[in-house]
């Protein structure tokens, strides 16, 4: 707003002070609109504040409705360089012994030496089957589809077969080993004894059967060496072969995933004594889930008491005090804790879990409730998790219900929303009042400028003639 700031010379009239002061009471819509605009601005951040809140709380409770996050378990091994295990919430504690008398390895076929990965090889078709090999005799895998690769002039090199393979999709590993002797090409075949090869060939030298040209890579463990069993085996295919608790298992891989159920079983060498892996509960991780329940949950809590706090002396008053959407959150909030889960036995509520309602609506955990549910997770898992088809909300647990709470005061149309949407709306229209009033404020302000200028001007005119009178008249 533009501000003249002369004052009356011949007259001694202030107009600077004159229009200060008027203009300070013409600004008084200006400011009771700027107070407006204060208010609402901290309105808007407490309900930001609110809906951050509300949402972590409910982070929490989806991650404690889903029961998988109320079984964390460790597994120990007595020796993890031979036996190693994680365990999975499916797992159930206990204490398993293995014995390993085999590791998994895949079937490894080696070329003879070639000069260069550059040298040819020769042309035609590959075609390589997996299945298992016993005896000499190879069988297919039920319902597999060998795989023909054709190599032409342009793929002919070790290099060419070797990437020709690779990208074929066969089940195939190939690669190219150099040594001494010069290079060789390794194949390597799928996981443990169902991985097991066979490649035959049909080479372009029109004899598919002898050493030379593509035919030098064909192997059939029933044909005789140089006849169509041209590769060297260098490692045979075969499964991991051990004992849990005495019972004989198998695995194609030296990861056994669920041969007992929830564990992963990582075998890395032969044993020469038992190993032991035990599975036990994390107590300290299920404590966690609750602890962070009840600190979110506390925290909201106490944020919505200090933003709807009514204090009489004006100097502790909440920002939200008497706003009918945070009240009716606090109250809300508080209702949540109350109930149970319809079809459970035993501690089917919060209170009885031991996480108490205090008087000033925080929770507290009774440790001597919550104890022996620390060691029974899936008990606590229902409490939080439970959730029946069906529009009986009662047989949903807490960490359901905190979810679907959250989950609907948060969202694009939810309460939170609708609430700040109306704030802004309310700013906007601020906004406009105050532009409104600062036009008008610079023109009232140029009007009583000008108003007084004049008459200060008028003022030094009339005293003017006023002394040139006197002169006139000898009274000077």
């Amino acid at each position: 707003m533009a501000s003249i700031t002369s004052t009356g010379v011949g007259s001694g009239l202030d107009v600077n002070s004159i229009v200060t002061s008027l203009m300070a009471l013409e600004k008084r819509p200006l400011t009771l609109l700027q107070g407006t605009a204060s208010t609402l601005q901290t309105k808007l951040s407490a309900f930001g504040s609110l809906k951050s809140q509300i949402a972590g709380l409910g982070d929490i409770a989806t991650k404690l409705a889903d029961s998988t996050h109320w079984n964390p378990l460790t597994a120990d091994s007595t020796d993890a360089a031979t036996v190693s295990a994680s365990a999975a919430s499916t797992a159930a504690p206990g204490k398993y012994r293995l014995e390993v008398q085999q590791l998994a390895q895949s079937q490894a076929l080696a070329s003879g030496y070639y000069a260069a990965s550059t040298t040819p090889v020769g042309t035609g078709t590959i075609t390589i089957e997996l299945g298992t090999t016993s005896g000499g005799v190879f069988t297919p895998r039920p319902g597999g589809t060998p795989k023909t690769i054709t190599i032409g002039a342009a793929s002919q090199s070790l290099a060419g077969v070797r990437d020709a393979i690779n990208a074929a999709g066969a089940g195939v590993t190939a690669s190219i080993v150099n040594g001494s002797g010069g290079a060789r090409l390794v194949l390597n075949g799928g996981d443990g004894a169902a991985g097991s090869m066979r490649v035959t060939v049909a080479d372009d030298d029109a004899n598919a059967t002898d050493t030379a040209g593509l035919s030098a890579l064909a192997w059939d463990p029933a044909a005789a060496v140089g006849a169509g069993r041209n590769l060297t085996q260098s490692q045979v295919a075969q499964d991991a072969q051990f004992t849990v608790n005495g019972l004989a298992l198998t695995s194609a891989t030296n990861s056994a995933k669920d041969a007992v159920q929830g564990l992963t079983l990582t075998l890395s060498r032969q044993t020469t004594v038992p190993v032991d892996v035990t599975v036990a509960v994390q107590t300290v991780a299920v404590r966690k889930n609750v602890n962070d329940f009840v600190n979110a949950y506390n925290s909201l809590n106490k944020l919505l008491q200090q933003q709807t706090q009514a204090d009489p002396g004006g100097t502790a008053r909440g920002p939200l005090q008497a706003d009918s959407t945070a009240t009716q959150l606090l109250s809300s909030l508080r209702s949540m804790l109350q109930g149970s889960v319809s079809g459970m036995s035993g501690a089917n509520s919060l209170s009885t879990a031991g996480l108490e309602l205090q008087r000033d609506g925080s929770l507290k955990v009774h440790e001597t409730r919550i104890a022996p549910l620390l060691a029974e997770p899936a008990r606590l898992a229902q409490l939080f998790g439970q959730a029946q088809a069906g529009t009986d909300t009662t047989t949903r647990g807490f960490g359901v219900r905190f979810k679907e709470w959250a989950g609907a005061l948060t969202s694009d149309a939810g309460t939170l929303a609708s609430r700040t949407k109306g704030i802004n709306e309310s700013l906007t229209r601020n906004r406009r009042a105050q532009d409104t009033q600062e036009d008008k404020l610079t023109r009232t302000e140029a009007r009583l400028r000008a108003q007084y200028q004049k008459l200060d001007s008028n003022m030094t005119s009339l005293n003017a003639q006023m002394a040139q009178l006197k002169s006139a008249l000898g009274l000077t």
